[in-house]
């Protein structure tokens, strides 16, 4: 397909992103299954420069908005035409030649910004600097570069110091690797890592889960045997590590209070050998359903689902062995992953959801049995969302006590050194993305 036929696809495909709010991943899966047409080398374009485009789109709106200013004839405009941004992503990010990104971009151009010349805009963009405000102060100049949230980035400086923010800022931006959990209930890991060598994927041990595999690229799960088998899920490793906080066992009552599609529920039921008693909750009822489909494929029979009220409280669960909340949050830790979440991230965003989460903790603490355990974690990276609920549910829960991550994590045979009291999982430091967790035991 012709580059400017594919740069009309991505402009399509973030002006759905804007209009939805809905996580990108999910938009260009959808994109791609209604136009059987595009080709795996032209999807990956699609889907790169979407990312891309949302991963720096703080950057490339300032540079546009810097472009504008003076450009002759150029109209006032409130909210930037997509075909602006994508343009000032190929200057600035793929370093596009300006005569060919003239000629690609040329007729998308003409029919949304037809008062502006495309030409004088490629040409000023390639010169526009950031305002000397932001140049100026430290932090906005990081943040601006990277993208990312002023009060994000003001508080992993005071944490991390400059050089470690700016690392962790750039892993942000990066692509995740690939990794899945072989499920144990069909086979072990090195079963499942021969099986999919079989179907030509390379798959390595992962350097933090005893039951991770990282792949070598992108796969499409659902055309593998192997995964129509049940022998692997996709997720995460860092998302593995969390299960393994519960330290579960065979006979144990389990509360998921936020399961979602259920892949910790899933972990857990394997962790207990299928034997016992998984309860997932969640307010969303379609994610459900796949937590339903996955344990078919898994072999997992114990994990029951069940739709909650809109506050995610359910009103009757039974006492439970464990109890995990898997609080929704601002989701900073998966920016890598899902960068348009960085449009919705705004610090009265952030404290709006540790209020919500704060409740979460206060609903389900009284279904742990005494000497049960409370993991309460996150895919969060600011201390708002994360120690400061865990600290404020301590102080008015005197029953409740933290239980070191870094004495379970051996245990498991999870291999993450540099943990402490929480477990706190860096992007530029574990390679998976963010997480923060707390354990807590009733006495």
């Amino acid at each position: 397909m012709k580059t400017s036929s594919l740069i009309g696809h991505v402009v399509e495909v973030l002006d759905f992103v804007f209009d939805s709010r809905r996580p990108a991943d999910a938009v260009v899966r959808e994109f791609f299954r209604a136009r059987h047409y595009l080709g795996s080398s032209d999807r990956r374009f699609i889907a790169e420069r979407t990312f891309d485009v949302l991963r720096h789109h703080r950057l490339l709106t300032i540079r546009c908005r810097r472009a504008l200013e003076v450009l002759p004839g150029a109209p006032v405009m409130p909210a930037l035409p997509t075909v602006i941004l994508v343009a000032a992503h190929e200057v600035t990010c793929a370093a596009r030649d300006r005569k060919e990104l003239e000629s690609d971009i040329g007729p998308l151009w003409g029919a949304s910004v037809p008062e502006a010349d495309c030409a004088l805009f490629i040409e000023a963009l390639a010169r526009a600097e950031l305002p000397e405000e932001v140049r100026r102060d430290g932090m906005r100049l990081i943040a601006v570069r990277h993208s990312m949230p002023d009060f994000v980035v003001g508080e992993w400086l005071e944490r991390f110091g400059v050089e470690e923010t700016e690392a962790l800022c750039a892993a942000s931006n990066g692509n995740p690797p690939v990794a899945i959990r072989a499920n144990t209930l069909r086979g072990g890991v090195e079963e499942c890592r021969e099986a999919l060598v079989r179907e030509g994927i390379a798959a390595v041990p992962g350097p933090l889960s005893p039951v991770g595999l990282v792949l070598p690229k992108r796969i499409n799960a659902q055309g593998l045997h192997s995964f129509r088998q049940g022998l692997f899920e996709m997720q995460d490793e860092g998302s593995q590590v969390l299960s393994m906080l519960l330290e579960v066992r065979p006979g144990m009552t389990v509360i998921d209070a936020c399961a979602g599609a259920g892949g910790k529920s899933l972990h857990m039921a394997a962790m207990m050998q299928n034997r016992g008693k998984i309860i997932a909750l969640d307010v969303d009822a379609k994610k459900l359903e796949n937590l339903v489909m996955r344990s078919r494929r898994a072999g997992v029979t114990i994990a029951t689902a069940e739709v909650v009220p809109g506050d995610g409280v359910s009103p009757d669960v039974p006492p439970a062995d464990a109890v995990l909340v898997d609080a929704p949050c601002s989701g900073v830790g998966t920016f890598r992953r899902n960068p348009g979440a960085k449009l919705l991230c705004t610090e009265e965003y952030s404290r709006s959801f540790s209020r919500r989460q704060s409740a979460l903790l206060e609903c389900y603490a009284p279904s742990v049995r005494i000497g049960g355990r409370l993991v309460y974690s996150t895919c969060t990276l600011v201390r708002r969302e994360n120690q400061d609920v865990v600290g404020e549910f301590l102080s008015l829960h005197p029953d409740f006590s933290l239980v070191p991550a870094a004495e379970i994590l051996p245990r498991q045979g999870v291999r993450c050194p540099g943990q402490g009291t929480y477990l706190e999982l860096f992007p530029h430091r574990t390679g998976t993305d963010g997480y923060f967790a707390a354990v807590m035991v009733r006495s």
